[in-house]
């Protein structure tokens, strides 16, 4: 079996279930209105919010596999409390979540009825998001009230 020191980048993008086309959000920004095509890939993305790339304890079996393309194979297994060092993530979003805009965002030029599409969650209620043909990167989207009823909702009126 490898080295899980090299393997675990992709023990994290295949955690997110990615399919590959080449296209990642850095290509997107030249877009004008358009959605930005699907998969949006991050490069050196962090899983988790706090997130730094050092020795992690494995928390449950894990699978290895040869890449986070659809054309992976599987290398081998991690056994919960394997040891491995993080090097780098890669973050996939297959499908936004859509935000419903109830009141106006103007820095966003948000009006109600607009949606904003929210891509990868950077941790304390920001992330990276898509509105009137622009990207909006590393954004505080404290104002998003969750369908479960989380989240901050920062000056969200009722």
């Amino acid at each position: 079996m490898r080295q899980p020191t090299l393997c675990l980048l992709l023990l994290f993008a295949t955690l997110a279930f990615a399919q590959q086309d080449g296209t990642t959000a850095a290509a997107n920004q030249d877009q004008d209105a358009a959605e930005p095509k699907l998969p949006v890939i991050d490069e050196n993305a962090c899983p988790f919010e706090g997130c730094t790339f050092r020795e992690w304890t494995v928390t449950k079996e894990s699978t290895l596999y040869s890449t986070w393309q659809d054309s992976r194979t599987e290398t081998g297994k991690l056994k919960r409390g394997d040891k491995v060092t993080g090097l780098t993530g890669v973050h996939v979003t297959r499908k936004p979540d859509r935000i419903l805009v109830r009141q106006p965002i103007p820095e966003l030029a948000a009006k109600p009825g607009d949606v904003i599409l929210r891509y990868m969650y950077v941790g304390e209620g920001f992330a990276n998001i898509w509105a009137n043909g622009n990207w909006h990167k590393e954004y505080d989207c404290s104002f998003i009230a969750e369908r479960n009823g989380s989240g901050c909702t920062k000056n969200v009126l009722p």
